[in-house]
């Protein structure tokens, strides 16, 4: 079924709401738009992602609407949230009073000094249509800028939830600015109740030695639609390391792009853990642009039922970058003949003094590890589901945030029923 923006879903999605703020940029968005299709199987980038049941539903716009967040709060951030319901701010729910003073933590539709950065982060290809949408309709979301030499202690959280008694799209937007020397760690979650299209953009800009923790969390509803774009550039010397962990919606998609220039690090770890008939897709891009600059990239899925998981990977090396140290890694495990994993990590390298290496697996529970557990005295399906979340856990383990992690775990412990087995956290 093809779509232009002349019909249905775009032209549901491009008539609400056009806030006055940023119209140079939402109106380059909207001309890009102009035309343009929704990505069909036939598109490369696209083919084992359908977006049928997407192009089958008609949203509105997301009114306002009041939620309980009592079990999204996490100890360490108690007053260092920002709470977005249906994409406007939720200043009842939000606490920044233990933000570090100098750093400005608040929502873009009050932060005029973030007018220079938003939409400035280029990637050197035509902007994706997902992101265009939200450039073109957001209404609000979070500028987070950190000064110099600043290290800030307490992570910073950033709480997304949606509510839709009926169809609703939301675009939520991040901006993060560190200055040269600044440190934090960052959470980012997306909750939601109903059927909704979600399509939040984050933009990254990291200074010279700024070093930046990002926990990503996507826990939308299962009849929930969420199509995110991240981009990330790290200037000499920084350090951006990401974790992305999806555990809901019913088709999800993931397209980090990060730069690297001299001696920047960057990890990528991703989890997507999923059953029924979700899918799950990651299209992620590592460009080391500049010299001696190292990345890695760890993706695992566990897919069960009739789910699906998608993992593209690129790492380009660019002409110059020499010294670059780049390694990446697809695991995935099948718990079903139903379940299905397509994978393709990708190494691009322009430069010819580099250590980078690649790779990917598809398979099940290994035959002697589960014997080896049923031996010890281990039911079968007991045996099962340890080995199932012990597959996750070292994903799991490097986040740096302990309430977050434990969280995480218990999450992960119940959907492959290892919590039956007693607390492995």
């Amino acid at each position: 079924m093809t779509l232009v923006v002349a019909s249905n879903l775009l032209a549901d999605l491009l008539g609400g709401p056009r806030p006055a703020e940023w119209e140079k940029l939402r109106g380059a968005a909207e001309a890009r738009l102009a035309g343009r299709e929704l990505p069909s199987t036939a598109d490369e980038d696209w083919k084992y992602t359908d977006l049928k049941a997407l192009a089958g539903l008609s949203f509105e716009s997301a009114p306002r609407a009041t939620v309980d967040i009592s079990g999204h709060l996490l100890p360490e951030m108690v007053g260092t949230r920002q709470v977005f319901v249906n994409g406007h701010h939720a200043p009842h729910a939000s606490c920044a009073s233990s933000v570090p003073a100098g750093v400005r933590f608040l929502p873009l539709s009050t932060a005029s000094e973030a007018c220079h950065s938003l939409g400035s982060l280029k990637t050197g290809a035509e902007e994706g249509l997902f992101e265009d949408l939200n450039t073109a309709r957001f209404e609000d979301g979070a500028v987070l800028l950190v000064p110099k030499n600043m290290k800030v202690a307490l992570p910073l959280h950033l709480l997304f939830i949606t509510k839709a008694d009926t169809p609703v799209a939301v675009f939520p937007r991040i901006l993060v600015v560190l200055e040269r020397g600044a440190e934090l760690k960052l959470v980012e979650e997306h909750h939601g109740m109903g059927t909704y299209l979600s399509c939040p953009v984050v933009e990254i800009h990291l200074a010279e030695g700024a070093i930046l923790h990002h926990e990503r969390v996507q826990r939308e509803s299962e009849a929930a639609f969420h199509l995110g774009t991240l981009k990330a550039e790290v200037a000499k010397g920084g350090q951006y390391h990401s974790r992305t962990l999806s555990f809901g919606a019913r088709l999800s998609r993931q397209q980090p792009w990060v730069r690297l220039a001299e001696g920047a690090e960057a990890s990528l770890d991703g989890l997507a853990l999923l059953e029924g008939h979700q899918v799950a897709d990651t299209h992620s891009f590592l460009l080391h642009a500049e010299p001696q600059a190292t990345s890695r990239q760890l993706h695992k899925c566990i897919v069960d039922g009739q789910a699906r998981a998608i993992f593209n990977g690129q790492v380009c090396v660019a002409p110059g970058a020499q010294g670059t140290d780049a390694r990446q890694q697809s695991r995935n495990l099948l718990l079903s003949e139903t379940a299905r994993v397509d994978t393709k990590p990708q190494l691009d390298i322009y430069a010819d003094d580099v250590k980078c290496s690649h790779g990917a697996t598809v398979g099940q529970l290994d035959p002697e590890e589960l014997f080896y557990l049923q031996s010890r005295g281990l039911d079968a399906d007991d045996a099962r589901n340890l080995l199932t979340y012990g597959f996750a856990a070292d994903v799991l383990n490097r986040i740096p945030v302990a309430s977050l992690r434990r969280a995480l775990r218990h999450l992960v412990m119940a959907r492959t029923q290892a919590d039956s087995l007693g607390d492995l956290s």
